[in-house]
């Protein structure tokens, strides 16, 4: 009898414990746009702010590359756009002149704008 109800507790702790459980949430509601939009307006905010900044840019580069890193999972243009940022990145540490660093920054924006049809 002690048996009994003990696997009686046992099934039915089972029960509520494993059948009302949902689909995961992990990733609901954040689409690839949803993303290529977020992406484009980080890259366009580190973009403004470097050339208003340009001392702080690499320390923003660095931060915004690890965001970039999590999305380039996503797709072949998430990967271009982190691949544009650490040529960028590249590029600070060997403190590549003015222009190219422009330029590479120009790069970057035109690739995160990719991301999100009509943004051009």
């Amino acid at each position: 009898m002690h048996t009994q109800r003990l696997l009686l507790v046992l099934v039915g702790f089972l029960f509520c414990t494993g059948c009302f459980s949902g689909p995961g949430s992990e990733g609901v509601g954040v689409t690839d746009p949803e993303v290529g939009k977020t992406v484009q307006s980080q890259v366009e905010n580190f973009v403004t702010v470097a050339q208003k900044s340009p001392r702080a840019a690499k320390g923003n580069l660095d931060l915004m590359l690890e965001s970039l890193d999590g999305a380039a999972d996503r797709g072949e243009g998430f990967a271009k756009v982190r691949d544009e940022a650490k040529k960028l990145q590249s590029m600070y540490q060997a403190k590549a002149k003015d222009a190219k660093l422009k330029a590479q920054m120009q790069t970057l924006k035109t690739t995160a704008d990719a991301l999100v049809p009509g943004s051009n």
